[in-house]
């Protein structure tokens, strides 16, 4: 326990000071996009708050100094203060979760393969699920806007990749986007994880893309016996997927539903429409883990659940889930992954990066279509959070 709990104090250190090490360099940056010489250095670290200070020389009038303003608070959310000791930057303390994936992981000796981690449990114990032929094989993640749906998404996106390698489990994400010019700004840096099959999936045509290659896929793992490395498939609303692609989306989903855990595939899938006439029973029937969240109404609750009477619409959102195998339902607090954990996460798994493996048959029309927008979520990310 004490060797665990140094561990834990040792790994909450170095994510302080990655976060400091990112934070001076976007305020650096901000002042030399408006060429004011100006340098960290040093600060105190507060409960609620960063306080950075300053080598500055900020003689600029009224209008640059509002503009300085602004764009710290947009990129930062900070405050530019002056006073007698010179100038500083107070940065709030948001990042701040109410359950850290990277808190969690500490407590797991050992996770299985092909595993991921949900959250805590009311007693504090970590709750995870198998994605095996044996375990649970398919999931829905289902709540209102608001439940933390696309957050849970992403941490078990995270948490796969932090204990699987790359030859040994493969990610696909689709995420239909009703904006198109607007990205996921939550999923979209997990474009970046080097078990990632290819950039995520937002457009119609990328969606249909994926979804062919998966279907052959399918059929060349069925025909070949093979069931390596296992194929993840995200899909961050479905109601949205399906309503895009109508029959054709149940055409292609179906066989995997129903065959791909016998070959390595499953999905997780999110919807803030669980009553959708458009999820077919036999759809229903392959999901048997229920991750509920927040629902609109008890109705939403009972289709979300596959059950009645969990009361799901009374839930808080913003994490506050429940997992609903068959008639056992268990509350906990999914885990969450904040920006500047996401980042160091990535980069670690950049660093060790093997020798890329991808499933095959390759599908070239996915590359050809998606690979422009693989360096424009680069820059994004670089852009959002790494500078």
């Amino acid at each position: 326990m004490a060797d665990q709990e140094m561990w834990q104090k040792m790994m909450k250190e170095e994510r302080l000071r990655h976060q400091l090490e990112l934070q001076s360099r976007q305020i650096e940056k901000v002042f030399s996009h408006h060429q004011l010489p100006a340098q960290v250095a040093g600060g105190q670290v507060q409960s609620r708050q960063i306080r950075f200070d300053l080598h500055a020389q900020i003689e600029a009038g009224v209008e640059l100094l509002r503009k300085l303003k602004q764009d710290l608070l947009a990129v930062l959310g900070a405050t530019l203060i002056h006073d007698e000791g010179g100038w500083s930057i107070n940065v709030s303390r948001s990042d701040d979760v109410p359950v850290a994936l990277l808190d969690i992981m500490p407590l797991l000796k050992e996770v299985p393969p092909v595993t991921a981690v949900l959250g805590l449990v009311e007693d504090g114990s970590p709750l995870l699920t198998g994605l095996k032929k044996d375990d649970l094989m398919h999931t829905l993640i289902a709540g209102k806007l608001g439940a933390g749906k696309t957050t849970l998404l992403r941490t078990i996106a995270i948490s796969l990749a932090m204990n699987n390698r790359q030859h040994k489990l493969q990610l696909a994400i689709i995420a239909p986007s009703k904006h198109q010019a607007k990205p996921n700004s939550i999923l979209n840096p997990l474009s970046l994880l080097p078990h990632m099959l290819f950039p995520i999936a937002e457009t119609e045509d990328e969606c249909m893309a994926t979804l062919d290659f998966l279907v052959d896929e399918l059929a060349y793992r069925l025909e070949q016996k093979m069931t390596t490395p296992s194929i993840i498939v995200l899909i961050d609303e479905l109601s949205l997927l399906m309503d895009e692609g109508g029959g054709m989306v149940k055409d292609m989903l179906l066989p995997i539903l129903q065959k791909g855990p016998e070959v390595g595939i499953h999905l997780i899938m999110t919807t803030e429409e669980p009553q959708s006439e458009l999820m077919t029973p036999a759809m229903r029937a392959s999901v048997p883990l229920r991750l509920v969240g927040q629902c609109e109404n008890e109705l939403d609750a009972k289709a979300g659940a596959g059950i009645g009477g969990t009361q799901a619409e009374y839930l808080l959102g913003a994490g506050d889930f429940l997992a609903v195998v068959e008639d056992a339902v268990v509350h906990f607090q999914a885990a969450s992954i904040g920006d500047y954990d996401l980042h160091l996460t990535l980069d670690t798994l950049q660093r060790n990066r093997p020798r890329p493996v991808i499933a095959k048959p390759f599908n070239p029309k996915i590359n050809n279509a998606q690979n422009d927008r693989s360096q424009e979520n680069f820059y994004w990310f670089n852009e959002s959070i790494l500078t």
